[in-house]
C-alpha cells in the first residue's frame, strides 16, 4: 500500500574476497541530445533476455532499477520510478510509444546476453519527441565486473543528455555502492524478488526470498548500504501487506539507520523510517523528515505518497489531495494507488460522488483496496448488505490481507451477525493493528459498533499514538455515534485538538 523507490549510491568497503572491477569494453555511435528543457525527462525499460535465459531472468528488472536507482540522485533529472517499468517487463511496445505514454523526453531501452562468465550489454537511448537515437553502445565485461555496466550506462545518459551534475552528483555515480560482485548479485536478486512481491504477487514467500538474499549480500559486504535499505523495505513492507508486526519494524529500523549511516541520502530509507517514527510515537520527528525529504528530493515519488499520508492522517484534505495530483504526475504507475486514497479523502469528506468517481477512474476494478473502499462507500450510504457481499468475495479472494478485514467486521456488525464480526479480528490483524494507524482505528470502529467500550477506547488511543490525528472523521463516523459522549472519548478528542494546536503554532510564520 505504501511508495518505495529512491535509492542512491554510496561508497562501500570491500567484503574480504571482493573483486574489483575492470574497464569494460565499450563500442560507441555517435550521438546527439535533445533540446534542454528546464528538467529533462527519462523512463528506463526493463531489460531483455535476448538468450531468453531462466537463470538470467532476474537481471531484466533489477539492472533497470539499479540505473534508476543511481540516477535518482540527479536534481536536474526527472527520472520515471520502478513503478512504472515494472508493467511494461516482458511487453512488445516500442520504446518510443512508451515514452510517449509516460510523458518523458528521452527512453533507454538495453538489452543483455549472459553466457558464462560474459555478459554483453547492447543499449540505445531514444529521444522520444523525434525519434532519434542519441547513443548506443555495446558493453562487454565479465559477470564478475558487471557492477561496471550500470555505472558506464548511468555516466553516458548523463553525457548524452548533457546534463550539468553538481560535484556530490558526479560523486555519486563515480563511486560503486559495491565492490563485491557476489554481493551485488545478491542484491540483484533480492530487488527482483522484491519488485515481484511489491508490483504482481503480494506473496509473502517472494518477500521472504528477497529478504533471504539482501542479508547474503549484507554477509558478503556489511557496508552495502543499498542492501540495507532493500533489507528494511521488505521488513516495512510485510507490515504493509499484512504479514508482519512490530518485530519487523524493529528490523527495518535497524537496517534503516546502517543504511543511512552509509548513505544519508538514501531517500527511499529516509521515507520509510517515517512510518518507524509513527510507530514510536514520533509524528513530530516524521513532519520534519518528510520536509526535509520535499526540499532535497522533490521529484522522488515516494516522498510525495509520505507527504499526503501524513496530511490524510492529520484531517488536512486539501494538502493530503494536492500531494496525490504531485505523486500521479511523477509517478503515472501510482494511478491506482492515488486514486483509491483520493476515494478515501473524499469519503472522509463526505462526497461519495466523487469517492466513486476516483475509484472509477483508477482503472483496476479487481484491486483489492479499490474493491475495499468501494465496499465502504456503499456501507456508509446504507447499502449495508451490497457492501457485505462485495467485501465478502474481496476477502475470499485476499485471505492474507489482513488489513481489509475489520472493514468486514463492520457490515457484518451491522447486518447483526456479531459472532462473525469478531471472529474477523483474528491474531493477525490484532498483530498488524497494533503497527498500523488506519488498521487499529478500524479495529476500534468495529468494537464500537459491536459496543464493547473499553476495547474500543484502547484502540482508538492506540490508533491516535500511532499518528492518525484524523478529528473530522473521528467526530463525524457514524460508527462512533453511540460513544461520542463518553467522558474517555471526549478526552481523546481533547487530546487531538491539542495536538492540532501545536502543530498549527509550530507551523506558522514568525510574527
Amino acid at each position: 500500500m505504501r511508495w518505495l523507490k529512491g535509492k542512491s549510491k554510496s561508497e562501500s568497503t570491500s567484503a574480504p574476497g571482493a573483486v574489483t572491477p575492470t574497464k569494460p569494453t565499450i563500442h560507441e555511435t555517435p550521438f546527439t541530445t535533445i533540446a534542454d528543457p528546464e528538467k529533462k525527462s527519462l523512463a528506463i525499460l526493463c531489460f531483455r533476455n535476448l538468450s531468453n535465459d531462466p537463470a538470467s531472468s532476474f537481471y531484466e528488472f533489477s539492472l533497470a532499477d539499479a540505473v534508476i536507482t543511481e540516477l535518482a540522485r540527479v536534481r536536474s533529472l526527472v527520472v520515471r520510478p520502478s513503478s512504472v517499468i515494472a508493467k511494461y517487463q516482458g511487453g512488445q511496445m516500442d520504446p518510443r510509444e512508451i515514452g510517449q505514454e509516460l510523458r518523458v523526453n528521452a527512453v533507454l531501452a538495453a538489452g543483455f546476453i549472459h553466457a558464462g562468465g560474459r555478459f554483453r550489454v547492447t543499449a540505445q537511448l531514444l529521444d522520444v519527441g523525434s525519434g532519434d537515437i542519441l547513443w548506443s553502445d555495446r558493453i562487454d565485461t565479465s559477470t564478475e565486473d558487471i557492477i561496471a555496466v550500470q555505472d558506464e550506462i548511468a555516466q553516458r545518459i548523463v553525457e548524452g543528455l548533457r546534463l550539468e551534475l553538481s560535484p556530490a552528483e558526479q560523486d555519486g555515480i563515480a563511486k560503486p555502492s559495491t565492490q563485491n560482485a557476489a554481493a551485488y548479485e545478491q542484491y540483484l536478486r533480492g530487488r527482483d524478488l522484491f519488485a515481484r512481491f511489491i508490483f504482481r504477487t503480494i506473496a509473502q514467500e517472494d518477500c521472504d526470498a528477497a529478504i533471504e538474499h539482501f542479508q547474503r549480500a549484507i554477509e558478503l559486504d556489511p557496508n552495502f548500504a543499498l542492501a540495507l535499505d532493500g533489507l528494511g523495505a521488505s521488513y516495512v513492507n510485510r507490515v504493509f501487506k499484512g504479514f508482519g508486526g512490530a518485530e519487523d519494524y524493529e528490523r527495518a529500523e535497524v537496517a534503516f539507520n546502517r543504511a543511512l549511516t552509509i548513505d544519508p541520502k538514501l531517500v527511499e530509507a529516509r521515507m520509510l523510517m517515517v512510518f518507524v517514527y509513527l510507530w514510536r510515537g514520533e509524528k513530530q520527528k516524521a513532519r520534519e523528515e518528510v520536509a526535509r525529504a520535499r526540499r532535497d528530493s522533490p521529484d522522488e515519488p515516494v516522498v510525495h505518497f509520505v507527504k499526503a499520508t501524513l496530511h490524510r492522517l492529520d484531517g488536512e484534505y486539501g494538502r493530503a489531495l494536492r500531494s496525490y495530483d504531485r505523486l500521479m504526475r511523477l509517478d503515472p504507475a501510482a494511478h491506482v494507488v492515488a486514486s483509491y486514497n483520493r476515494a478515501l479523502v473524499y469519503m472522509y469528506m463526505g462526497n461519495f460522488e466523487e469517492t466513486n468517481k476516483q475509484l472509477d477512474q483508477a482503472g483496476d476494478p479487481d484491486n483489492p483496496l479499490v474493491k475495499t473502499f468501494r465496499a465502504l462507500a456503499l456501507y456508509y450510504t446504507g447499502q449495508t448488505d451490497a457492501a457485505a457481499e462485495l467485501m465478502q468475495k474481496n476477502v475470499d479472494d485476499h485471505p492474507n490481507l489482513h488489513g481489509i478485514r475489520p472493514f468486514m467486521a463492520m457490515f457484518l456488525s451491522v447486518q447483526g451477525k456479531h459472532e462473525e464480526a469478531r471472529a474477523q479480528l483474528n491474531e493477525s490483524v490484532i498483530r498488524n493493528a497494533e503497527v498500523d494507524a488506519d488498521i487499529a482505528y478500524s479495529v476500534a470502529s468495529v468494537y464500537a459498533l459491536e459496543g464493547v467500550r473499553t476495547e474500543a477506547l484502547e484502540w482508538l488511543a492506540r490508533a491516535i499514538a500511532l499518528g492518525n490525528e484524523n478529528l473530522l472523521c473521528f467526530e463525524s463516523d457514524p460508527n462512533w455515534s453511540g460513544m461520542r459522549n463518553d467522558e474517555q472519548f471526549q478526552k481523546l478528542m481533547a487530546q487531538v485538538r491539542a495536538a492540532h494546536g501545536t502543530q498549527a503554532a509550530k507551523s506558522a510564520p514568525p510574527a
